[in-house]
């Protein structure tokens, strides 16, 4: 546990909200407090739990300038790792105003203060239960809390908060584990709701849980067929969102109603794969390859301008290649789910057909078979959520808007490299042209060269026996006849 403040604090604050609560006359119970529950990743169960538990409270009273106490909790299964987080929505003040009492004050069940004593009496004269008295000299208003800060019953203030704490518990987390994304209601999947400690509506909870997941699932698998992530919004908004609140309008909240709604909305998903695996088939990603240049003559008689720099990749477009076979993977699993749906449409026909008293264990095993179907699928299609998740995304959506960007990000690094190497070549990149011709350096001579005239001699004579033989072989070649030489050109390529 950790405490910002002192015990009598959160007395004197839950006095201080009940007597209001009863001046008010507002029925339902008095909230003395509020309350956050913060769910916390697994891996942070390593982390030391005090600095844990002190870090995201002093965080939470830094930004909102309340006292809170918090407790951090962890069940016996070690799955469910979280803080119970309570705030006050009142601030001390500095100076205390008390209030005396210069008479016996009279006050009511409902904390009202009355003129005279008769006025909470019953019929016996005994003091009515609630009712109660104030002597003289005592104490009967003190004046230590402002008013409650009306932010904290907005839900902009509770949307804040979430992304706040999020933010702070993303940087606790391990390099390589998936950062928490909040939930956003613009997105394509829907959100589970959460079920509480002996809550009689737990099966019917569950029911819609597995229907929502059947959604979020399908949705998952409609990415992965190509249908664009404004297509399956705009079904979740007209089918299900927009049905669900007419429905809400005329009947009232029954859940029974919202399941069927989702279904239909799920049929209409279908529906759009469907149309889509018939109408496009889904690209191949082509990564463009490096053109192959030839080299160049090189001629040192003229001078190559200063080549600039060679462009740089981004760091979004080197992910591409790692996200790239992500995509595969997941177009793999979309191929293998399409194979089954189009086995379980094999097997429901055959089933139709396969009529008659004599044909039962024949029905037997097409049922079982489509059952396991139906299984084998639903394992396939949540075992996308799960490769996204691998590739350090938060759901498959999210791995396909990191994916488009980094596909965008290399075509355009691509088309640089290629304008680059079109126009400069291959070559390293020099602040300098390559092909620049050198000095010639002569040799330096030594002493032996100088001082020795029986090498002066050997070279005068081996000169003058070049001379001769370039002579012999210039008039041999008058006399003959021309011929003509082709030249073989070796395409020399870079590897």
């Amino acid at each position: 546990m950790y405490d910002t403040a002192d015990p009598l604090f959160w007395r004197e604050l839950a006095k201080e909200n009940m007597r209001i609560h009863k001046q008010s006359g507002t029925k339902g119970d008095c909230i003395e407090a509020r309350e956050l529950i913060i769910a916390l990743p697994e891996p942070l169960v390593e982390l030391d739990p005090e600095k844990l538990l002190r870090g995201v409270v002093e965080r939470f009273r830094e930004k909102y300038g309340v006292d809170c106490i918090a407790a951090l909790h962890h069940n016996k299964t070690k799955t469910n790792y979280h803080i119970h987080l309570i705030f006050s929505e009142r601030k001390r003040k500095e100076v205390v105003n008390e209030k005396i009492a210069t008479r016996n004050m009279f006050y009511n069940e409902n904390g009202k203060h009355v003129r005279t004593k008769k006025e909470i009496l019953d019929e016996n004269g005994n003091i009515r239960d609630g009712c109660y008295i104030i002597k003289k000299g005592e104490v009967y208003e003190r004046d230590i809390f402002s008013a409650k800060d009306k932010q904290f019953k907005s839900k902009a203030f509770l949307k804040e908060a979430k992304v706040y704490l999020m933010d702070h518990i993303n940087t606790l987390l391990p390099e390589g584990y998936p950062k928490l994304t909040i939930f956003d209601d613009e997105e394509v999947y829907l959100p589970m709701l959460k079920i509480g400690k002996n809550n009689p509506k737990e099966a019917e909870i569950i029911a819609a849980n597995e229907l929502r997941t059947a959604w979020n699932q399908i949705a998952d698998q409609a990415m992965v067929e190509g249908v664009p992530q404004a297509d399956i919004k705009k079904i979740k908004q007209v089918e299900i969102m927009e049905a669900a609140r007419k429905s809400i309008k005329e009947h009232g909240k029954e859940p029974g109603r919202f399941n069927r709604i989702l279904r239909e909305a799920m049929q209409h998903l279908r529906k759009l794969i469907l149309k889509i695996r018939d109408a496009v088939k889904i690209p191949e990603v082509v990564v463009p390859e490096v053109p192959i240049h030839h080299k160049s003559e090189i001629h040192t008689d003229v001078k190559k301008p200063v080549i600039p720099k060679k462009p740089v990749e981004p760091e979004l477009s080197k992910r591409f290649k790692s996200y790239y076979a992500t995509y595969k993977k997941l177009e793999g699993v979309g191929k293998e789910i399409r194979k089954l749906e189009d086995k379980l449409e094999t097997l429901q026909k055959e089933l139709s057909q396969t009529t008659g008293f004599f044909k039962g264990k024949e029905r037997n095993r097409i049922i079982g078979e489509i059952a396991d179907t139906q299984v084998e699928i639903s394992r396939k299609r949540a075992s996308l959520s799960k490769i996204a998740i691998k590739a350090k995304c938060g759901s498959v959506e999210d791995f396909y808007t990191k994916y488009n960007a980094s596909k965008v990000s290399h075509n355009e690094y691509m088309k640089k490299l290629k304008a680059w190497e079109d126009k400069y070549g291959s070559g390293e990149d020099t602040s300098t042209p390559k092909d620049e011709p050198k000095e010639k350096k002569t040799p330096k001579k030594t002493q032996d060269d100088v001082s020795t005239p029986k090498r002066m001699l050997n070279m005068v004579s081996m000169r003058a026996e070049l001379q001769k033989k370039k002579e012999v072989v210039k008039e041999r070649d008058e006399h003959r006849e021309p011929t003509i030489i082709k030249k073989k050109e070796n395409n020399i390529g870079l590897e």
